[in-house]
């Protein structure tokens, strides 16, 4: 492999990860706490009161987890990938 192949793939993968490691870290972010509930019991917030606004809640934190590990595994492929450029 070429030097300049094996610099494009590199720099390729760098920007994968940076992509992925700053997406984990805003969806952690907004993922919320076990706690989360007990809190809007206690504002008197009541938009969870039909099935559908109960259920939408936990749709997009599953697919909020869902995306993360996605991302996570991204970051490890693109980690072990780039750390076997590098001895090549």
């Amino acid at each position: 492999m070429s030097y300049e192949v094996a610099l494009t793939l590199r720099i390729i993968l760098l920007a994968l990860m940076a992509i992925s490691a700053l997406f984990i870290i805003f969806a952690v972010l907004k993922q919320p706490g076990n706690s989360g509930s007990s809190v809007s019991a206690i504002s008197g917030s009541s938009q969870a009161d039909t099935f559908y606004g109960k259920n939408q809640a936990k749709r997009f934190e599953n697919k909020l987890k869902k995306w993360t590990m996605i991302a996570g595994i991204v970051l490890a492929v693109c980690s072990v990938l780039f750390f076997v450029l590098g001895l090549i």
